[in-house]
Parts: C-alpha cells; structure tokens; sequence
C-alpha cells in the first residue's frame, strides 16, 4: 500500500505513522512536481498540500485524510472525487477555534473595536458598554466549533439557541439547556438575537445564508462574528449595515477574500473586529492533527471505520 505525505513528517511522527501501517509505503512529496508523480499509485494520501494540483495524476487513489475542517476547496474537485473516501480534521481544533469566537465576541461587545481609535489618539474616554450575561446568543452550526462555543456562551450567563440542518437536539453532556432548531425556525429568533455567531461549513446552502434580509431582522444591538467560512455571510451587506449603524458590531476572523484587497473597505469599517483567519492557529510540528493521521491510517490498514467521514453531497 502505497500512502502519500503531502507534508514532510518529523522521524517521530513518520515512525508512528509506520507502526500504524507496517505493510505501508511512505511516499513524501516535496513540492508539486514530486506529488503530481508520486500520487499516480498512492492509494491513500495524507495532507492537503499539493492534493488538488496532482488529483488528475491520481490512478489508484481510495481515501484522502484532510488535515483541515473545512472541506469546501477540497471538495472543488467535484467529479474528480468520485469514489473516493475523504475525512477530515473534525474535532481537533474545535476548542481553540470556540475561544477566538469568544475573543471576538467579547471584544465587540466590551468595545475594543472601537476603543483603539481612542488609544492611538491618547484620548481617555468611558463609554457605556455591554455585557453577555442574560443575554441570547443564536449560534449557527451545530458541529463540534458550533457545540464549544454554545459551552462558553453557556458558562457566561447567556441564553443560547443553535440552528441544525437536521431537526433534533442530539445535545452532548452540558448543552442540555440550550435550545436546538431546525433550518426553517431560526430566522423567527433573529429579532431577540444579541448575538449571532456563524461555525458554518461553506456549501451551496449556506453560502450569503446571512444576507441583507438577516441582519435587518436582527437588533440595532446586536452584534456578529464568524469563524466558520466567509462566504457564509454576505460581506457588502454587513459592511453597510455597520456602516449605517444597523449593528453595534462585527468580529470576522473569516473573509470571502483573503487577504482582502487594499481597498478593501474591511480595513477602515469602524465597527468591525478583524482578525486574519487565525482562530485556528498558525502551528509548528508537532501538528495537532498528527495523531489523529495516525488512528485513522491504522484504522484503514486493519479494515475499521475511518473517523470524522466526510459527506461529499452535503459538504462536510
């Protein structure tokens, strides 16, 4: 079995990887040209660099391991993919990436968005500021970011509702107080909304799913922050609503386009909260997403279900 790296393992991670899988064939692509050869007869690739460039190459190709969340370049490939096994990274980054949700939110809310203007000009100001407690968050994205955050929202006082794609509250231990709904009923909460965060995948359904309608149902007090995908939200749309004051805030760690360009009206927007898609984080090896490579290749080479399965029609 011939299994290819997209990446360069450290000895200690490719000695795991090798004691998972004895009968395997480590193969490591370095840089394009070697991946577009050495895909041809991998049967297993691990890793996302170099996947789509030599995916045309590929001959004998069954499962491809994601080191990431979100699926939808890899997806791109469309009938490419075609009988082809994929899993990703679900679950390893979803506590950190719940904490930069709360970062942002907070920051929002308690107004450092705005209170760096008064910084740089050396002008101390005290303005009336907000607060989560007794509050209601509307969480969109039930997956394992969606479920984080709903357990710091929860440990804040705040009243917490989350949207799913399929009806049922299917709640893990210490989510039993937050209220599940279905894809038709979340809109009707929207105007009791303080808060409204997005842990979305990016699909044809949920691409501009916050659109012009949305945050016009929501209150002159709410605020928004995604940390899912950008293209969930329909950036011109929040940009004027912030701009007309419609909202008291945003805090985007996600853009449709990034880095945005210069003239991007993102870096001058006075209401919003930027950060450049760091909620998970910038790493070094070793990579958090290491062991989990290493279950699911021994999963595989003893014939067991691979973990976090990825469904191509529905996108994640």
């Amino acid at each position: 079995m011939n299994v290819l790296l997209m990446y360069q393992p450290s000895p200690e991670h490719a000695a795991a990887l090798q004691a998972a899988a004895p009968n395997a064939r480590l193969l490591i692509a370095h840089d394009e040209p070697s991946a577009a050869q050495l895909i041809a007869d991998a049967e297993v690739v691990l890793g996302n660099r170099y996947f789509l460039q030599s995916l045309p190459h590929a001959r004998a190709l069954r499962w491809m391991q994601s080191n990431s969340m979100g699926l939808d370049l890899v997806l791109s490939a469309g009938a490419q993919l075609h009988g082809l096994t994929i899993t990703c990274a679900r679950g390893v980054y979803d506590d950190i990436v719940a904490e930069h949700a709360l970062a942002l939110l907070l920051g929002v809310v308690r107004g450092l968005h705005t209170a760096r203007d008064a910084q740089r000009e050396r002008r101390w100001q005290r303005t009336p500021l907000g607060r989560l407690t007794g509050t209601h968050a509307l969480v969109l994205g039930w997956g394992g970011v969606g479920r984080a955050i709903a357990r710091r929202l929860l440990a804040f006082g705040m009243h917490v509702t989350a949207a799913r794609r399929r009806p049922g509250a299917d709640l893990a231990p210490g989510l039993e107080n937050v209220t599940v709904c279905g894809p038709e009923a979340w809109q009707a909460l929207l105007p009791t909304t303080d808060a409204l965060l997005l842990a979305l995948p990016l699909t044809p359904e949920t691409r501009y799913l916050v659109n012009a309608d949305v945050l016009r149902a929501l209150p002159r007090s709410a605020c928004v922050v995604n940390v899912g995908r950008g293209a969930t939200v329909d950036e011109a749309a929040l940009l004027a609503a912030l701009d007309r004051g419609e909202l008291a805030g945003a805090g985007l760690d996600v853009l449709e386009q990034e880095p945005p360009a210069a003239d991007s009206p993102v870096w001058t927007c006075d209401r919003l909260l930027l950060t450049p898609h760091v909620a998970r984080p910038v790493e070094s090896p070793p990579f958090a997403w290491e062991p989990l490579f290493v279950e699911n290749l021994r999963r595989y080479a003893h014939g067991e279900p691979l973990l976090h399965l990825v469904d191509n029609q529905a996108g994640y």
